[in-house]
């Protein structure tokens, strides 16, 4: 048992490191809650190149509704031609584990993604499935946050992760990030990941924002693999604010009809 002089000390030491944790925790989670619109619709195009230069270039449909604690993201793709109609789909409400699904056209068949999957990379990519589905937002049941502060050089805030298990590190393919927030937007400016065993993985900086039907968007940011050398980069197209979204483009249904049209 703690003399009464040597617990006052470790209750002293111990605040500014609760302190520091709940500054931590409430920013990852304005960062959860950070506002989004009911819907938009824009082209998302890839830029993929491989460590010796040899670059392969991708467009898709990306649609993206947020409403009644629901989110759901659709990508179909339309080029190039080998994996035209290959469609994805997440929904993931608030509070809920969310569902993910997949459809190959040649396999003409629609799959349900397991959560172990959501660190597999998605369509050759440098995003994983959980990256797509988390939209630069960091899970409130995955890590355990440090940090919060302010960067006394740029202003920006200062957030850090270490997964709260190693199966859930498995899941997510990362052990720990470190990202530099924009306190106006919400949004990392940028994010180092490290790997299940602790080494440097990659690094995302988003280097555009624009406000889409009054929430605030990623236009354009780059994935680079530390470990491989492989950079995605993704820029968006005709982004277009849709309030009154149909719920029939964003089911698991739609998903082998092709890239529906919406105007």
């Amino acid at each position: 048992m703690l003399k009464p002089l040597a617990l006052s000390i470790a209750l002293m030491l111990s605040a500014p490191i609760a302190q520091a944790q709940d500054a931590a925790f409430s920013l990852a989670r304005a960062i959860a809650e950070r506002p989004a619109n009911e819907g938009r619709v824009g082209d998302m195009v890839f830029e993929l190149t491989t460590s010796n230069g040899a670059v392969r270039n991708r467009r898709a449909l990306m649609i993206h509704s947020d409403t009644n604690d629901l989110t759901r993201i659709g990508i179909f793709f339309k080029a190039p031609a080998a994996i035209a109609d290959t469609a994805f789909l997440s929904h993931e409400p608030s509070g809920s584990a969310g569902e993910n699904w997949l459809y190959l056209p040649a396999t003409d068949r629609v799959r349900r993604l397991p959560s172990s999957e959501r660190g597999s990379y998605f369509m050759g990519t440098d995003l994983t499935y959980g990256d797509i589905k988390d939209n630069f937002r960091f899970s409130l049941d995955d890590w355990d946050f440090s940090g919060g502060a302010a960067d006394t050089a740029t202003g920006l805030l200062q957030l850090s992760g270490t997964v709260r298990t190693p199966d859930i590190g498995k899941e997510l393919g990362y052990s720990r990030f470190s990202a530099l927030i924009d306190p106006k937007t919400l949004f990392p400016v940028k994010v180092l990941y490290a790997d299940t065993a602790g080494a440097p993985l990659k690094e995302v900086e988003i280097l555009e924002q624009q406000q889409v039907g009054g929430a605030w968007t990623a236009m354009r940011f780059h994935v680079r693999n530390l470990q491989t050398g492989h950079t995605t980069k993704v820029h968006f197209e005709n982004m277009r604010h849709i309030p009154a979204l149909d719920d029939r483009f964003l089911t698991s249904t739609q998903l082998a009809r092709g890239v529906p049209t919406i105007r």
